[in-house]
């Protein structure tokens, strides 16, 4: 009895169609607040900080862009069934995107800065500007919470 309580009603082609809307929401919903966040802390770098401060906050807001969209077509590669598992778990390029951005960090530094005179990018603020989509996935962690309290739910 208990198991047939959990089990959703209705045809299963169409509530898989509605999860399948559903995800793709939230995967734009994501990329969207990750960018606003991001240009919100941009911004007050800019204005708190410096130019430069700016600038590696943006090179880590732009790794950010590139990792939420990698995880992104990770998961899609999951509705493949066993040949998707076997190519997300192969390919895990999204995992280098932090350490791409620490090789940029120390080429930049150490060939562009001394010799073409280009401003020098900061690490910390680089990296702080690549965890922004962690922010983004708390702010949405906490709207899901407040609309299940609610009683809101999307269709």
């Amino acid at each position: 009895m208990l198991r047939e309580l959990r089990q959703p009603q209705g045809d299963p082609e169409v509530l898989a169609a509605q999860s399948r809307e559903q995800y793709y929401k939230l995967k734009k919903k994501m990329q969207v607040l990750t960018l606003v966040i991001g240009g919100f802390g941009l911004v007050s770098a800019y204005v708190s900080y410096s130019p430069e401060v700016a600038a590696s906050f943006g090179a880590g807001l732009l790794g950010s862009l590139v990792y939420i969209r990698m995880l992104g077509s990770s998961v899609d590669s999951l509705a493949e069934g066993a040949k998707g598992v076997m190519k997300g778990a192969v390919a895990q390029p999204r995992l280098l995107v932090p350490v791409v951005l620490v090789m940029i960090y120390n080429r930049w530094n150490g060939i562009l800065v001394p010799e073409y005179g280009y401003m020098q990018l900061e690490l910390i603020p680089m990296l702080v500007g690549f965890f922004t989509y962690k922010i983004a996935t708390f702010f949405q962690a906490i709207d899901d919470a407040v609309n299940v309290v609610g009683g809101k739910t999307e269709v």
